[in-house]
């Protein structure tokens, strides 16, 4: 097969051409993929002469070895480029060599020599580095496109955990690298685009007007198109990040966008989705009785479901009876509407088409690209358009100096997104009792009272479709991210790089509450604008002097000064003057709030690094960084960043020539990085508050700041092998990691004589360690016909280490009315939550069992137990790609077992009787007992507690006490909060894409057409919960930062999604 390939005919172009243009030129005739490492890569501008125009592969690569010393290994449809060893090294002239029939692989399972972007951008070759790193490529994250990038990396990266906050294509998403390790930060990691830091990933929702809901405007790396990105590179351990100093606490992310080097000469790319969102995971309601207090009671305008059984042929008063000639209601057919819920939701339909220019020549290159999307959501009125516009250039102004930038504008705007939390529109949908036409409810104005009054079937709640059409929260996002970067190559092993960045961005929320909302009955307005500014400047001097020995040398020194901006203006009014006229001066008298907030930041740092290895197979890498960070007191704002990794090539160093074994390295590393806080912690202000008539007022804070804070500081150890076998058709990676994060920023109580009652210090130890496996696999591979797969395993345990003396139990957070509590103690995990749970019995033979009260109801304990954690125990995913001549097919599964999640949404939906898991002992057809009751009704919907009733004498007996269906369900439920506690095990069909690559035959009738190809895509087209309950596990709602994982709190239904890809080259 190789020497097929050798013998291929290659046309070129030009006499002399560089090393790149060489090889674009050889893969656009060639069906190869050019794998190589940073040497070769570092030989891109030399010159190859062409001999003559028309020469086959094997004579062309002789005149690559010549001319720049570069040999090449056909392997397959591999070509390795390599530096040809001096002649004293010399073992065998490589050039073009032709490995023997038997030794000829099927498709790797990795990219021999694969160059990955490291710290900085800077690219590597994997073999030369000491610590595990993980890279997408843009095929990863634009064959199924997401409208939120970081949603590709789900399942395909060991060691992240990405989790969504909503369903919608819009919502934020929380990245979290190897667990989470601070008490006070976020734990999202940096994002770094095109060497340039960004802003957060991940932004906390905006708290609506009305108070209780809460809107995602989505997160700015959420501004990226899939179709720009070339590569996705995930620094997970600190030594990988370490560069980055007190900003990588959390790892990194680096996005590499796509440039015009790809393909010499002029081209053209095309690519146009179309996908449609259903909602299909919906709690499992019930649909056999209807409004009512309790079972055969006449109240059937109640907001609960425990009124009579629906469908057997009577008429009851109803919500929305017509009024007799003297003024009553006239009974209507009391009948279930199963599908009130899902005919509220619509279809949800994304678009998005991008189109690319480039070209590549000896001066340089460019690459210039719109993208437009535009999406509906699958709540009515809701959308979300963004439009993409870069451009990436190079120019070589000669040999020795080189200008290149990346620019991108991108307009992100929504006319209405979905509000969730209390209030929101999923929660008025969900709680329309099972008699309850949704369609009736489509008119949503009294008629003749348009614009006044709400029409509603209940007085307590919103008109689903009132929220859905005014209740408007919209926004605009301008954002322009970009750098410039100028490289000088001083000497022949000197080069210098200057580069400077920015990001900035300007956002616009405008909120609307129409009159008679519930919470905002004269109607609300509010208008925010919000600014980010982040510019970054670096340099960085590289030395690597060309050494006569199997040694090799590189070191590096840098600086880097950034500087951060933010700015919020809100203006609102919660009662206007004139209904639907939304603005200021609409506001009623002395209404308006207004609300300000900016804040800055700097760090100046200063970096080096250094590399020595041994025969290309043995590396020691080593950097430093320090920082200077204006966020922490001067006696303690310089702080060090070191690291230290090994890799070593067994495979290569021991002369292995094992048929069965194709590669082994070993790579292990240590390293610190830290986190700095947040401006303004280091002393107190007093801030202006809303004045009180003519009286200026201020707000004084009782938590104390603290001028002697030190950065979190991160220690990390990790070890490593990678290995493949039989030609690469088996392949596995393994890492061990340990992290210590010390040094934690919290807030703890303190003294009442101070004036304050907490006050920030430095304190605690939380440490992560586990273990990634990758698993990468060519089962089959004859007859045309491969299968590649791979595997990856994640395993996290979290521990909190210590503390500190004088604080045992720490709260992290709470909700649903500090019912719930994020609590750490030494010994515990991050992510345990507690509750209060009843009253149980201590010993005795009744040991364990709930003491009831007489009337035989649970009691609510004093004291807070552990009811859950929201970590999983591991997560494992399995990649599969089939191909058979011009079909390939892909799928990915996404399993993540244990963890748990709390659900207000069945805690309410139960409480009312809303959802199947209530109908038990409604009546006696459902297991109900005869019972008499206090009023002498006799009834079947009785039921009887479990657990024990204390006797008089101090006894217990089995209780007895039969109470009716509602009040069981309410006391079980309300107040317990474990019982709403669910496991978060899923295993989603998270990706599918099945491609036909139109052949020849229709190439030929498209001349201008060099690649046609058409997909077939779904997005999470089948979940499976253990706790077969109806919610989403992934979606989980953050209340104000990343603590606040693992709680359902009136989200969207989870979707599926579906739809097909043209893509086109010219």
């Amino acid at each position: 097969m190789a020497q097929q390939v050798l013998d291929k005919s290659i046309n070129f172009k030009g006499s002399t051409i560089t090393v790149q243009q060489f090889i674009q030129q050889v893969k656009a005739q060639q069906s190869l993929q050019f794998t190589f490492d940073e040497e070769v890569n570092a030989q891109f501008t030399k010159t190859v002469r062409i001999r003559k125009n028309t020469a086959s592969l094997k004579e062309a690569l002789d005149w690559l070895a010549s001319d720049a010393n570069i040999q090449c290994r056909i392997v397959n449809n591999y070509a390795i480029l390599s530096m040809k060893p001096a002649p004293s090294q010399k073992k065998q002239d490589a050039a073009a060599t032709i490995p023997a029939a038997n030794e000829i692989p099927a498709p790797s399972t990795k990219n021999l020599g694969e160059v990955v972007v490291t710290a900085l951008g800077i690219k590597k070759s994997e073999r030369n580095i000491g610590y595990a790193i993980s890279q997408l490529s843009s095929k990863d994250v634009s064959d199924v496109p997401q409208t939120n990038v970081m949603n590709s990396l789900a399942g395909r990266v060991p060691g992240v955990s990405i989790r969504a906050t909503g369903s919608d294509p819009g919502s934020s998403v929380m990245v979290t690298i190897r667990g989470q390790s601070s008490i006070s930060k976020d734990n999202q990691p940096l994002y770094v685009i095109d060497g340039v830091p960004v802003a957060p990933a991940i932004q906390n929702p905006a708290q609506a007007v009305d108070g209780k809901q809460t809107i995602d405007y989505g997160s700015p790396i959420s501004d990226i198109s899939a179709d720009d990105i070339a590569s996705i590179t995930v620094l997970k351990g600190a030594s990988a990040a370490a560069l980055y100093g007190s900003r990588a606490g959390s790892g990194v992310i680096l996005i590499t966008t796509k440039s015009g080097a790809a393909k010499k000469g002029l081209g053209v790319s095309f690519n146009s989705t179309a996908m449609f969102d259903q909602a299909y995971m919906f709690p499992h309601f019930q649909n056999e009785f209807g409004s009512g207090d309790w079972y055969g009671t006449d109240n059937t305008l109640s907001t609960g479901a425990w009124g009579p059984k629906l469908n057997n042929g009577l008429k009851y008063v109803q919500w929305n009876s017509p009024l007799d000639a003297n003024g009553k209601p006239i009974p209507l057919e009391w009948k279930s509407f199963p599908n009130r819920v899902k005919d509220f939701f619509r279809t949800g339909q994304t678009f998005t088409n991008n189109i690319a220019v480039s070209k590549s020549g000896d001066a340089g290159n460019f690459r210039i690209s719109y993208a437009n999307m535009q999406n509906q959501g699958i709540v009515p009125n809701t959308d979300m358009k963004r439009d993409n516009l870069t451009f990436s250039g190079t120019y070589h102004m000669n040999k020795s100096i080189h200008v290149s930038t990346n620019l991108a504008y991108t307009n992100n705007r929504s006319k209405n997104r979905p509000s969730a939390y209390t209030e929101s529109v999923t929660m008025q949908v969900y709680k329309l009792t099972p008699n309850v036409d949704i369609n009736a409810l489509r008119n949503y104005w009294v008629p003749g009272k348009e614009g006044l009054q709400q029409y509603n079937p209940y007085s307590t709640d919103d008109n689903p479709y009132l929220i859905a059409y005014e209740e408007t929260n919209s926004y605009t996002r301008n954002r322009i991210t970009g750098n410039v970067q100028l490289t000088f190559d001083l000497r022949k092993d000197l080069s210098l790089m200057l580069r400077t960045g920015l990001d900035y961005y300007a956002l616009q929320e405008d909120q609307r509450r129409p009159f008679s909302a519930k919470r905002n009955p004269k109607g609300a307005y509010v208008l925010e604008n919000d600014h980010f500014k982040e510019q970054n400047s670096d340099f960085l001097l590289t030395y690597k002097p060309a050494l006569e020995n199997k040694f090799k040398v590189s070191v590096a020194v840098g600086g880097n000064r950034m500087d951060q901006q933010s700015q919020s203006n809100q203006q609102s009014t919660a009662s206007l003057t004139l209904p639907g006229v939304y603005n200021l001066s609409n506001a009623a008298a002395g209404s308006i709030i207004n609300a300000q907030g900016s804040s800055r930041k700097r760090i100046n740092s200063l970096y080096g690094m250094g590399e020595v290895s041994y025969d290309n197979a043995l590396f020691l890498n080593l950097t430093a960084r320090n920082d200077w960070s204006s966020t922490l007191p001067k006696a303690n704002n310089s702080y060090f960043y070191p690291s230290v990794s090994m890799s070593a090539i067994l495979s290569d160093l021991l002369n292995i020539r094992w048929r069965e074994l194709s590669y082994l390295k070993l790579r292990a590393n240590w390293s610190q990085v830290g986190s700095d806080t947040d401006p303004y912690s280091l002393y107190n202000t007093v801030p202006f508050d809303t004045d009180w008539g003519s009286v200026k007022r201020a707000t004084i804070s009782f938590s104390q700041k603290n001028s002697q804070l030190k950065p979190e500081i991160a220690t990390s150890y990790e070890a490593g092998v990678d290995a493949s076998f039989f030609n690469n058709r088996v392949g596995f990676n393994v890492t061990w990691y340990k992290t210590n994060n010390r040094n934690q920023i919290i807030q703890v109580p303190t003294t009442i004589a101070s004036g304050a009652s907490t006050m920030l210090i430095n304190a605690g130890n939380i440490q992560n360690s586990g273990w990634e496996v990758g698993l990468n696999l060519v089962p089959v591979h004859a007859n045309g016909f491969t299968w590649k797969s791979d595997v990856n395993f994640t395993k996290n345990t979290n521990k909190v280490i210590e503390l500190t003396p004088a604080v045992t139990s720490y709260m992290l957070g709470s909700t649903d009315g500090s019912n719930i509590q994020y609590l750490i103690k030494e010994g515990t995990k991050m992510g345990d939550f507690y509750s209060r749970s009843w009253v149980k019995v201590k010993e005795g033979p009744y040991a364990g069992q709930a003491l009831l009260n007489s009337n035989g109801l649970q009691q609510q304990d004093a004291d807070f137990v552990k009811i859950g954690n929201y970590n999983p125990d591991f997560m494992v995913s399995f990649n599969n790609n089939f191909h058979y001549k011009n079909f390939t097919a892909n799928f990915l599964i996404d399993w993540r077992q244990g963890g748990q999640y709390y659900s207000y949404v069945a805690k309410s939906l139960i409480q009312d009787g809303r959802t199947t898991n209530t109908l038990f002992g409604r009546d006696k057809a459902h297991g109900g007992l005869e019972w008499t009751d206090a009023n002498g009704v006799k009834r079947e919907d009785g039921m009887i507690m479990p657990g024990v009733i204390a006797n008089a004498d101090g006894s217990y007996r089995p209780n007895d006490v039969i109470i009716d269906a509602a009040t069981y369900y309410d006391n079980k439920y309300w107040k317990y909060y474990e019982n709403e506690t669910y496991s978060a095990t899923y295993v989603k069909l998270k990706e599918v894409s099945i491609t036909y690559a139109f052949g020849k035959q229709v190439m030929r009738k498209l001349p201008f057409i060099s690649n046609l190809s058409l997909s077939v895509i779904g997005n999470n087209l089948y979940t499976w919960t253990k706790a077969n309950n109806g919610y989403d596990p992934e979606i989980t709602m953050s209340l104000s930062s990343q603590r606040y994982q693992g709680v359902g709190h009136w989200t969207l239904p989870g979707t599926r999604s579906y739809g097909v890809k043209l893509s086109c080259n010219f």
